[in-house]
């Protein structure tokens, strides 16, 4: 693989939705990992923070723009409303011009650090280089949901889908040039992120907890989330739907001769023949029916938002960026101290 030595320029995407009680620690997090002799240290010539305010209904966003004022080296997209954690990854990716940009959570659970780990294998010739959980906190409801989610994803999917990997990524820029030429507006980017292929690798890593706030991802968007991630990365269970109903038909067909080679027995038992065929199709019949158009209707569903051509989302405001250089920051700059209120 082709090694990468020369400095580059890195975009870190940053979707947060109602982060007032992180953001004090995130943006003095950020400032300390990627102070200017951190950077030079990297090879990293400039870096800028791509915040994507995903509809706040506190003060997050007010915070990023004050931050931003004050030197902070980002650019905050202010989204029209709430779209989704994966429609704010997919529109600072769209934003994002670096040649490498990074993905992190705002909760800090995705420790910014390791973006230099990831950096020294994408120097090494990888692509895309995915945090892979070892560990993660929670409940243990949620982490067996999580746990299960993967493996289903991975099991389901057409493609190579990484275990326990999550959003947190460095990208190469011809990845995310790639991921946004894709044509979908429902996007789940870890998916067309391992879609597009090119050369990946993960770095494992032990999630640590959350520093501050809730956690937004209810069990109600979790279970979006692992439906959207499901269709998305595969046509499987359609297939798995038909393999139920030629089984189904098959059963029932069995079932049918076995009643009527036993015709002579039930008779002796006094049980019609036709209830005994009714009770047997309507029982067997009922789960398979369900669960066909279980599936079904998840992919009816996303075909008709895919139909209707609406945009993953819609931004209210930009702060920051051109024409006056804002939002961004070098290698050789220092920004004065300041804390974030």
């Amino acid at each position: 693989m082709l090694k990468r030595d020369s400095p580059v320029s890195l975009d870190v995407v940053i979707p947060l939705y109602d982060e007032e009680q992180t953001l004090g620690l995130l943006l003095a997090r950020l400032r300390e990992t990627f102070a200017p002799p951190r950077l030079a240290e990297g090879g990293i010539a400039r870096i800028r923070h791509v915040v994507v305010d995903d509809g706040s209904t506190d003060r997050s966003a007010a915070l990023v723009a004050e931050a931003i004022e004050a030197g902070f080296p980002a650019l905050l997209l202010r989204l029209s409303r709430n779209f989704g954690h994966q429609s704010a990854v997919s529109a600072g990716l769209a934003e994002s011009d670096a040649d490498v940009v990074a993905v992190i959570d705002a909760d800090l659970q995705d420790p910014p650090e390791l973006i230099f780990a990831m950096l020294e294998r994408w120097r090494e010739g990888f692509d895309v280089v995915y945090a892979r959980r070892r560990r993660r906190t929670g409940s243990l409801v949620k982490r067996a949901g999580y746990w299960l989610f993967y493996r289903l994803v991975a099991f389901l999917a057409d493609i190579d889908i990484p275990l326990d990997s999550g959003d947190f990524c460095l990208l190469d820029r011809r990845v995310v040039r790639t991921i946004g030429e894709m044509p979908e507006t429902l996007r789940f980017p870890r998916v067309l992120r391992a879609w597009v292929g090119f050369r990946q690798t993960g770095i494992d890593y032990d999630r640590p907890p959350r520093q501050a706030g809730r956690a937004k991802y209810t069990l109600s968007r979790l279970y979006r989330l692992a439906t959207d991630g499901v269709v998305s990365a595969s046509v499987r269970p359609l297939q798995v739907a038909q393999v139920f109903s030629v089984t189904y038909l098959l059963v029932i067909l069995g079932l049918g001769a076995l009643v009527l080679a036993r015709m002579p027995l039930w008779s002796e038992l006094g049980v019609p023949t036709w209830a005994l065929i009714s009770y047997v199709l309507i029982l067997s019949g009922n789960f398979v029916q369900v669960f066909c158009i279980y599936i079904l209707g998840a992919y009816l569903g996303r075909t008709y938002l895919e139909v209707k051509a609406r945009p993953p989302y819609v931004l209210l405001e930009v702060v920051g960026g051109p024409p006056d250089n804002q939002g961004e920051q070098t290698a050789g700059e220092h920004e004065e101290p300041h804390s974030s209120r």
